[in-house]
Formats: C-alpha cells, sequence, structure tokens
C-alpha cells in the first residue's frame, strides 16, 4: 500500500477497495474466540504487533489480490491461513529489522521521513509538496499520517539496512560467465510413466482384503456432520443507491490504469530457418547461407513462403505451419531477429539474417499497432468496477453495524429475537446444500460457516456477492455406515489405492534397473525427448519434472526416487547433455548481471535477518496460523 501510494496518485475509490476498517472484525475469518493468546497477534521480545496492525497488513494484501484479479480475489485465495500467516510473518519481519537496524546503529530521522514524503509525487501540487494534498489523500486512502508515516520509515529503514549488509556484493565476470553456461546448458532425457490406471485390472477386490482394508480407514467414511445455521447476508447490490461513479472519479481511475491496458505492438512472423550451432565449422556455416540465399531467390521469384518453409525450414516448431511464429511483440526474439523483423513493413522479406540459432528468411504477414484504448471505450466497464467497490463498501458497512449489534445481543439467534430477517438453513451437510440454499454454494461463504463448532459465530465473511455472518446454532454427527451399504465406493478406492501402490512398485523397480546395469526392464515404454533447456516447454514431462531433471546435474543421470507427476510417476535417465546458445546481446547479458546481483543481496540480507531471528525471541498466536 506504501508503495503503491509512493508511485501512484490513487483513486478517490480505493477507500471502497481498502473497506472500512473496525476494530472488532480484525481477524477476518476467525471466530470470535482467539483462545488462550486473547487479542495478541505475536510478539518479538516482548514487543507486542498490534490488532490494528495486522489489521491493516492483512487488508492490504486482500486488496493487492484485488488488484492482480482485476478488482476481485477469486474464492480460493480470501480468507486463508496462508494470507494471515504472510500479513504476520511481514509483521514479524518489520520488527526484527527494527531490532537488527538498532544494533548495527542505523536510525531514520524525522527530517528523512519527511523528505520522502515531499518527494512522493501524489502529494505534490504544481510540481511542489502540498500538505493539504497530502493530507487529503490519506483521507480518501482512510490513512492516518501517523500509520502512513510509520510504515514508510520502515521501508526506508529496510532498504538502508539492505545497502549498508549488501554493500560489497558483486559478480565477477567469471560468476556471471558461469551462469550464462549454467542458463544455456541443455540435455536429452529418456523417461517413462508409470500410471495406476494402467494396473487397475491386476487388482483383486476380495471380500478378506476389502474388509481389513476398510476396518483401517472408517473414519474417511464417517458422513459429513449436519449443520443447523442462522446467518445474515448484505448483498453488495443492496447498496446500489448513490454507487454511481462520477466523471472525475473515472476518469481519475483511467489515467491511474490506462498503461496497465495498453497492447504493444506486435507482428505475425513467419520465418525459414536454416540452423548452426556453435561447434559447426565455418564450412558448415557457409553452406547453410547458401542455401538460405538459393530458397531467398525462390522467395523474390514469387515462390509461396509457407510451402518453401514447410519444404525447407529446420525449425521443428515451425514445420508443417509454413514456419509461423504467431503474433510477436518486442522483447521475445532474440536481438539480431527482432531488429530486422520490427524494421519491415507488412507484406514484406528480409533478406538472410544471422542469429545464434542460424540463418533467417523472415516474412512480415500483418502488423497490429500499439493502442490504449480511449476514454469513451473503458467508461462503461471503468464505472461498473468503481460502482461495485462503492457497493461493497457500503454492504460492508452495513455488516459492521449488524456484527456490533449480533455481539452486542449475544448472537445472531437473540438478535433476531428483536424483530432482524434471521434465515435459517434446517439441518443440513456441506456437500448436498439444497438449491434454495445458494448462499452456502459460495466457497468462501460455506468454508466459514461448515468450520463452525456449535454455538460459535463467525466474523464478517466477504464472498462473491456480498458480506454474510453466520452462526451453527447445531452440529450433528453421523456414524459410519456398514461397509455393504458402501461397498461400491469402497471397492473403487480399494483398486485406486492398490493400482497406485503397483505403479509405484514398477517405478521403483525401474529405477533400480536403471541404477544397477543402466538399462529399462524389459516391456517397459520409454520415451525421449529432444534436447531441452531449464525454461523450454517441455510437453508431457512437466515443469516439476524438467526441474528434478535439471537438479540431477553432476550428481547422477538418475532421480533420487520416481518423480510423483500428479496422476503418475515418471522415471528418468539423462542421456545426453550439451552446451546450447544463449544472445550475445549486452543487454541480456546486463539484465542476468542484475538478477544474480539483486540474488546475491537478498540472500545476504535474509542471511543477516535470519541471524537476528534466531537472537530473538518470538510468539506467535496459535489460533491465527489455523
Amino acid at each position: 500500500m506504501l508503495r503503491s501510494i509512493r508511485n501512484h496518485v490513487r483513486s478517490p475509490l480505493l477507500l471502497a477497495a481498502l473497506l472500512i476498517i473496525v476494530v472488532v472484525f480484525v481477524f477476518w475469518g476467525v471466530g470470535t474466540n482467539l483462545g488462550p493468546g486473547g487479542g495478541r497477534v505475536a510478539t518479538v521480545d516482548g514487543q507486542e504487533i498490534s490488532a490494528a496492525a495486522f489489521n491493516r497488513t492483512y487488508n492490504n494484501l486482500l486488496e493487492s489480490y484485488r488488484q492482480q484479479f482485476g478488482g476481485q480475489v477469486p474464492e480460493s485465495q480470501m480468507n486463508t491461513a496462508a494470507i494471515r500467516q504472510q500479513a504476520i510473518r511481514q509483521l514479524v519481519q518489520k520488527a526484527l529489522v527494527q531490532k537488527g537496524a538498532g544494533e548495527l546503529g542505523i536510525v531514520i530521522s524525522d527530517a528523512e521521513v519527511q523528505r520522502a514524503v515531499a518527494a512522493i509525487p501524489a502529494f505534490r501540487k504544481d510540481g511542489r509538496f502540498d500538505l493539504a494534498v497530502y493530507r487529503e489523500v490519506l483521507a480518501k486512502n482512510r490513512l492516518a499520517e501517523t500509520s502512513f508515516e510509520d510504515g514508510l520509515r520502515a521501508d526506508l529503514l529496510r532498504d538502508r539496512v539492505m545497502a549498508a549488509i549488501t554493500d560489497f556484493a558483486e559478480v565477477s565476470d567469471q560468476e556471471l560467465e558461469q551462469w550464462l553456461s549454467f542458463a544455456a546448458l541443455e540435455l536429452r532425457v529418456a523417461w517413462a510413466a508409470f500410471a495406476a490406471e494402467a494396473f487397475r485390472d491386476r487388482v483383486q477386490a476380495d471380500d478378506k482384503a476389502l474388509a481389513a482394508w476398510f476396518k483401517d480407514r472408517k473414519e474417511q467414511y464417517r458422513p459429513a456432520p449436519q449443520y443447523s445455521l442462522s446467518y445474515l447476508f448484505f448483498p453488495f447490490a443492496a447498496g446500489t443507491e448513490g454507487t454511481a461513479a462520477s466523471e472525475e472519479e473515472i476518469r481519475a481511475y483511467y489515467g491511474e490504469h490506462a498503461q496497465d491496458w495498453r497492447r504493444p505492438e506486435e507482428r505475425h512472423l513467419r520465418h525459414i530457418l536454416f540452423r548452426f550451432g556453435e561447434e559447426d565449422s565455418e564450412a558448415v556455416r557457409a553452406a547453410k547461407k547458401d542455401s538460405a540465399n538459393r530458397v531467398l531467390d525462390l522467395v523474390k521469384a514469387g515462390g509461396d513462403f509457407s510451402e518453401l518453409a514447410n519444404t525447407y525450414t529446420e525449425d521443428p516448431a515451425g514445420k508443417g505451419k509454413g514456419g509461423d511464429l504467431g503474433f510477436m511483440p518486442r522483447g521475445r526474439l532474440v536481438p539480431e531477429f527482432e531488429t530486422v523483423a520490427f524494421g519491415l513493413k507488412s507484406g514484406e522479406t528480409s533478406g538472410v539474417v544471422a542469429s545464434p540459432f542460424g540463418y533467417h528468411i523472415i516474412r512480415v504477414e500483418e502488423i497490429l499497432p500499439e493502442k490504449t484504448p480511449t476514454l469513451e471505450e473503458k467508461r462503461a466497464e471503468i464505472g461498473r468496477l468503481l460502482a461495485r467497490q462503492k457497493a461493497r463498501a457500503a454492504a460492508f458497512k452495513q455488516a459492521s453495524a449488524a456484527y456490533e449489534a449480533v455481539v452486542g445481543a449475544g448472537g445472531l439467534v437473540k438478535y433476531g429475537e428483536g424483530g432482524a430477517a434471521i434465515g435459517h438453513t434446517g439441518y443440513i451437510a456441506q456437500k448436498n446444500v439444497p438449491d434454495n440454499l445458494a448462499l452456502l454454494r459460495d466457497p468462501a461463504f460455506a468454508k466459514a460457516a461448515f468450520a463452525l463448532g456449535k454455538g460459535e459465530l463467525s466474523s464478517i465473511v466477504e464472498g462473491t456477492e456480498g458480506y454474510a455472518i453466520f452462526s451453527a446454532d447445531d452440529v450433528k454427527q453421523v456414524g459410519v455406515p456398514p461397509l455393504e451399504e458402501i461397498k461400491a465406493q469402497v471397492v473403487a478406492d480399494f483398486t485406486q489405492a492398490k493400482s497406485a501402490e503397483l505403479a509405484r512398485k514398477a517405478a521403483d523397480d525401474a529405477l533400480k534397473a536403471l541404477e544397477k546395469d543402466g538399462k529399462w526392464p524389459q516391456g517397459v515404454a520409454v520415451q525421449t525427448s529432444d534436447f531441452l533447456q531449464r525454461n523450454t516447454p517441455a510437453g508431457e514431462l512437466s515443469p516439476l519434472v524438467l526441474q528434478d531433471v535439471f537438479s540431477q546435474i553432476g550428481k547422477s543421470r538418475l532421480p533420487a526416487e520416481p518423480v510423483d507427476a500428479g496422476d503418475r510417476l515418471l522415471v528418468y535417465q539423462i542421456v545426453a547433455l550439451r552446451q546450447g546458445n544463449l544472445p550475445e546481446a549486452s543487454q541480456f547479458r546486463q539484465g542476468l548481471q542484475a538478477q544474480i546481483l539483486q540474488a546475491k543481496r537478498n540472500q545476504m540480507f535474509n542471511d543477516w535477518l535470519n541471524q537476528v531471528r534466531q537472537g530473538s525471541k518470538i510468539w506467535v498466536n496459535p489460533e491465527m496460523l489455523k
């Protein structure tokens, strides 16, 4: 949030996205009872992390997710323990940085904070810092001056500490060359997949084995408990009166986000490639260039570029597709290729172009110019987004007032006795929500409601279409049905589990055979890949598998154990290694050098922070980690 405000003038509607902070709702998605820890979130060497600080950090994280997903957070990201834990980690790290900075004698003075505030463009008017603008921006974002400046001080302190402990970090030429070689390394693997499905016909589910298996796993067949819930729902649509965005708000939002919608120039490209590598001699390269010139003459004579590409290109991805590369923006191609491709007009064909991959003949089929949607084109969309943000804020305000009243009355049922319209579900199970309770089909609502214990009250829960408050009036546990009633399901589960065990054994046996004599067992279907780099799309070899393959370089040509690829296990053998090609452009080298240097600095900072952490006493309320 602080960095966002420093970099952008935020719309007045950011208030709606941040929502209204009410202390009683500090712990979103957590029940009203925090257990033995009471209201404390965490402490670092006795220094308490306040509930208000947690609330701000948590809501800022939610806002960042909303921005990433176009103003809405997917239900899977809402109110999860992961977000709470992330907020706590940030706050604990902030406290550790403050402690460590003190030990290093690093402080940020009030004058430095003032200078940093004055340098933020959002707080300027006519090119100069304006106190009234500063206060107006903070007020619109529901931020107190002290809170904002404390956060800014923390950012400045972290940057100062980072600079102090990483000042001597550098990347030598030798390190850079090693990383370039590392990035360009290519390998080819032979691999085999072992899927449980292939072993299903070998599983025999006889009654004795089935009964023993079921006895050990009875609890997983216990039906879901029956919940009797009461609830209040505050739909966003109910707060639509007065939510229409003004022209000023729409223009401000457009001005802030116009660059996010910009589409860069793209060109529909084809090419014919005559490949060579670093190991090829000058004679081989000369022959390739002669071939390229002969094909170029055919193009100039009126030959169909696509047909010639299908015949002559040595790019496997373009073979059979007329050398089609699709629409490409700048920055996706090696510099030698890109410079020529973006210098041609639509319908033009290049001469012979050399790159680290070989000789190319390039054709531009079509040019889509850079385009940024106009305000008029985005007006309706922005209006809907801002109106929804306002409606969300209005609905939350209603929910906040109701929640305070519910707590004051002693629960939802008591609150309803005063005449409020309370919803009741009757007894239902989470997996069998009736059609007339569509509210509980919202994943966020279902997760919160069906996690309550008998007599518990939820906090305010945000769903796709509104906010809700739930209480569990009763929870009935259901007994495990006898085996005969659910035999079909048990047989299916038994068969799947045993099939997976057989697949695992077959994969283990294949790996043992390769370890023993380097040969695959007879009958195993083995495939061999093309040469692959670390970030190469590898078809059936998922990125996870490819990561495991490259992690074995220098250790073994085999995996430590079969790699779990979800629905199957993979065993591989590295059969060839070679040094591939990477762009030689100085821009690429400089970018890689900067990445390596930043990685070094981050590692040094984390090592320092871990030392501070080891010398600190940290306590976190366990309820916050659930």
